[in-house]
């Protein structure tokens, strides 16, 4: 039964990914005692498409109104699209700004749509079914120090995600399923980067993939009292839906102790989960989810629902305030959330006896249930260039951001951590998509954790100095179009005081660490003409 099951659903994997039009991707990297989820989660909310301003002495006739917004839309590569209410990246449940860089997708020609996908999907499309397609290359070297100077990981990604309006299908009001695939390909060295780096921050990116494919979302989706509420229940991963991304970036926009504590995995791995939201007014909401804790979701396809082999559950509550483009010229979004990891784990240090598990074999290892903590984050544009006269999303301007959050178990992995950056957008105005930033992220690990660093350094020959409790990572990066759809997130960033967290057996002491990267983005979707 069972090999029939599987068949089965790895023919409707497959039914999608041939119904998008698309072949794609691979990954994977885990600390020595345990495998790590990665948040490469990234991406600052903001409106992709400005709203076209119509004449009005035309305002009346919608031929004319078609043909003005045509005429107007910016075709040179790296410029906006003014009437872009088909962007996929704008629209919730789609492939989510919650999860990816928030930028208006560039567009290639303003001729009509007459490609084959269009004329393919646009039917499917006018019932209530629509694909949306994008193409992630990730590359990362630890040029400079590190356990390992000089490595380097290359993997991609693929991701596939289609949305049944059930409203349109079947009339049922307000719902909706959705569906998304990931597919892994193109790796090289991706199982032993974490260890080859150490440092729990560096270490952790970019996303750490385990199979050939995966189901990152099966969920039904219910929005009630005009929208103020929604529900959503099934297979999914709660970055969706808290701690938005507020960077301009993917690769070192995330939070060590939402992975490492709160046992959230990468957006890529879904596993059963519950959300519900409640907004008080269009701009301040309130929302809780739970979510399944299994680590051995890492090494499935996703499509094994069982939960036998489940660590525990992780449960939050949050509320946010979120205000785009749309309402004012100086966007914010703010997050304050608590969560609870039921999750049983053991110590990093400590035996039932108290003595060290390095030394004293002959005793159990200290066990606990629950961890516990909060976290705030936010982002606020504080500038533009034309002084707020207009609402343009693609003028030039600069938004500050950043978060901070606290576990308060003395044997959670990490501490504490904090982080500030900030990005201008539209520097150059030929090119109003692009950002350029800086960001400043500082983490500190558990005292447990550092005896257990310290004690591993001295059965491995070294000197047994506890690591540093703090470090810090400094970073410059972009986000730049290339050509219309095609965007690179370069990066640069220097590890003072980098530790050994994934790569504890080592007599070494990693000497500070630079760190180059980049993340290409291929909007394939958009290319193919989706409708």
């Amino acid at each position: 039964m069972s090999h029939h099951l599987n068949k089965a659903c790895n023919t409707l994997s497959v039914f999608f990914m041939l119904s998008c039009g698309a072949v794609v991707v691979e990954s994977g990297t885990a600390r020595a005692q345990s495998a790590p989820g990665a948040t490469a989660q990234p991406a600052l909310l903001q409106e992709h498409a400005a709203t076209s301003q119509i004449e009005s002495g035309i305002a009346d006739s919608s031929a004319a109104s078609d043909l003005l917004k045509k005429s107007r839309e910016l075709t040179v590569t790296g410029k906006k699209r003014v009437d872009d209410d088909s962007d996929s990246m704008s629209a919730p449940n789609n492939i989510s700004t919650k999860i990816m860089p928030a930028v208006p997708v560039a567009v290639a020609s303003n001729q009509p749509k007459k490609g084959i996908f269009y004329n393919a999907l646009k039917p499917l499309k006018d019932h209530g079914i629509t694909f949306h397609l994008l193409l992630i290359d990730n590359f990362v070297s630890n040029v400079v120090g590190g356990v390992r100077p000089g490595t380097r990981l290359q993997n991609s990604l693929g991701v596939i995600e289609t949305q049944f309006d059930l409203e349109k299908l079947i009339g049922w009001k307000g719902a909706q399923i959705n569906f998304g695939e990931d597919i892994f390909f193109l790796r090289n060295n991706d199982k032993h980067w974490s260890q080859q780096v150490g440092d729990n921050i560096i270490g952790y990116q970019p996303p750490h993939l385990f199979r050939g494919n995966y189901l990152s979302e099966l969920t039904l989706d219910q929005k009630l009292m005009n929208n103020k509420l929604e529900i959503e229940g099934g297979r999914a991963n709660i970055s969706r839906y808290f701690l938005i991304p507020n960077c301009n970036q993917i690769l070192t926009c995330f939070k060590d102790i939402w992975s490492q504590d709160a046992g959230v995995s990468t957006f890529v791995y879904a596993t059963w989960s519950g959300h519900i939201m409640y907004h008080i007014t269009p701009s301040l909401y309130i929302q809780a989810a739970a979510t399944e804790v299994n680590k051995t979701t890492f090494f499935t396809n996703g499509w094994k629902w069982d939960t036998g082999t489940s660590n525990g559950a992780t449960g939050v509550g949050e509320i946010g305030y979120l205000r785009g483009f749309d309402k004012t010229a100086y966007p914010s979004m703010y997050e304050f959330l608590g969560y609870y990891n039921s999750s049983t784990v053991q110590d990093p240090i400590r035996t039932v006896r108290g003595t060290s598990q390095l030394y004293d074999k002959s005793s159990a290892a200290q066990m606990h249930t629950g961890m516990s903590g909060i976290f705030f984050s936010g982002q606020q544009y504080v500038w533009r260039k034309d002084h707020g006269a207009t609402k343009d999303p693609h003028g030039m301007a600069l938004a500050i951001y950043g978060g901070a959050g606290t576990d308060f178990q003395s044997y959670a992995p990490i501490q504490a951590e904090a982080y500030l950056g900030a990005f201008v957008q539209a520097p150059f105005a030929s090119h109003p998509l692009d950002s350029y930033g800086i960001q400043f992220h500082w983490s500190k690990l558990g005292t447990r954790e550092q005896d257990f660093l310290g004690q591993a350094n001295k059965i491995s020959g070294g000197d047994g100095k506890r690591p540093g409790a703090d470090h810090l990572v400094a970073d410059i990066h972009a986000h730049t179009f290339l050509f219309p759809n095609v965007a690179l997130e370069p990066s640069l960033q220097y590890v003072i005081n980098p530790n050994t967290y994934y790569a504890p057996m080592t007599a070494k002491h990693p000497h500070n660490a630079l760190e180059v990267g980049a993340t290409l983005f291929v909007y394939l979707d958009k290319m193919a003409e989706f409708p």
